[in-house]
């Protein structure tokens, strides 16, 4: 049982007497300006961009909704296209019998020069090309 009036002879310093906590430490303590150098991993990610948005030097990207216009299967691949506002579109491929959402929120891009049955064209294209 402690008794609170009995001490423990004190011997030195703990981290001097271990050597094993000594090279543990020295070792930790070397890796450590390696890790805190890695800015676009880990913890950072996106954290540069977000304070840049806060702080208005970046504008928040419009975003529109895009509902799903087309989803094809060539081989063992699919695609699913999307069409939102003024010829937004966004296309997204993936594994066949992959789960395709009605429709999500997409960063609002006009262009004329894309098409639905551009990017299921170009997609089969690509997928023969990869026998």
């Amino acid at each position: 049982m402690f008794s609170p009036s009995k001490t423990i002879p004190f011997k030195g310093d703990p981290i001097k007497n271990n050597k094993g906590l000594r090279t543990t430490l020295t070792a930790f303590l070397l890796a450590a300006p390696v890790t805190a150098q890695a800015n676009d991993s880990g913890i950072g990610i996106g954290l540069r961009h977000m304070q840049k948005l806060w702080n208005g030097i970046l504008e928040k990207p419009q975003m529109t909704t895009c509902r799903l216009a087309t989803r094809q299967t060539v081989k063992a691949k699919q695609i699913c296209v999307y069409a939102g506002a003024n010829r937004t579109y966004v296309a997204i491929y993936n594994d066949a019998g992959t789960f395709c959402a009605g429709e999500m929120q997409c960063r609002y891009d006009p262009d004329r020069s894309k098409s639905v049955s551009g990017y299921v064209v170009a997609f089969r294209n690509a997928q023969k090309k990869n026998k």
